[in-house]
């Protein structure tokens, strides 16, 4: 009895388990389709035009002219003070390789002494090899405390706090306009004194007292 009641769940099962297997064998495979089509369809399209922002670069000026963009240079002079120097474009020379030619300069100096010195340039020379840099053309120059001076050439030295403007200077100072052949910020004989700032040249102040 057992074995005849077996035997008819078995012929019953046989046809649905058959049906089944139809089924998924068609199912399964349209469902792994619409899955990957709806992945396709999901998906961000493609506009090639915003790539062509990103790649204006002359590779053969580049070849003929090989430069860093956005070049840093940083150390730390005999006194302490922090030295920073960063450019839009940089290029070693030729003739001397620690030697480099940038543009669009911004000098950063944290003197030891708590004040702060910078400056922005257009072009430049930055030797590390001598251990001195030099700025040229629209020179502005900001240091503390109070003075604003514009010019058009800057020396300085990379491994002590020494900056030169060799060529007439003019701007403001704490207590008013000031004119000068020359200025320099350079480090003081005494140590307690930290930095000092030095006008010479025919050194000319109109004094603005404080309203």
């Amino acid at each position: 009895m057992a074995d005849r009641h077996a035997a008819r769940l078995t012929q019953a099962y046989s046809p649905f388990h058959s049906r089944l297997v139809m089924i998924l064998k068609v199912a399964l495979p349209l469902t792994a389709l619409a899955l990957m089509s709806s992945v396709f369809l999901l998906a961000s399209p493609v506009d090639p035009e915003r790539a062509i922002p990103l790649a204006e670069i002359d590779v053969a000026d580049r070849a003929r002219d090989p430069r860093l963009t956005g070049a840093r240079f940083a150390g730390v002079t005999d006194d302490g003070s922090a030295l920073r120097i960063e450019t839009r474009t940089a290029r070693s020379d030729p003739l001397a390789t620690l030697r480099f030619h940038a543009t669009g300069l911004e000098l950063y100096l944290d003197r030891v002494d708590g004040g702060s010195v910078f400056a922005r340039a257009d072009e430049g020379t930055i030797d590390r090899d001598s251990g001195y840099f030099s700025m040229r053309g629209n020179i502005e120059l900001v240091a503390d405390p109070g003075y604003r001076l514009n010019t058009e050439q800057v020396r300085g030295a990379l491994d002590r706090t020494w900056i030169n403007m060799p060529e007439a200077v003019a701007g403001m100072a704490p207590a008013g306009e000031i004119r000068a052949g020359t200025f320099t910020i350079e480090r003081s004989a005494a140590p307690s004194v930290g930095n000092r700032l030095v006008f010479g040249g025919g050194v000319r102040l109109i004094y603005q007292p404080e309203p």
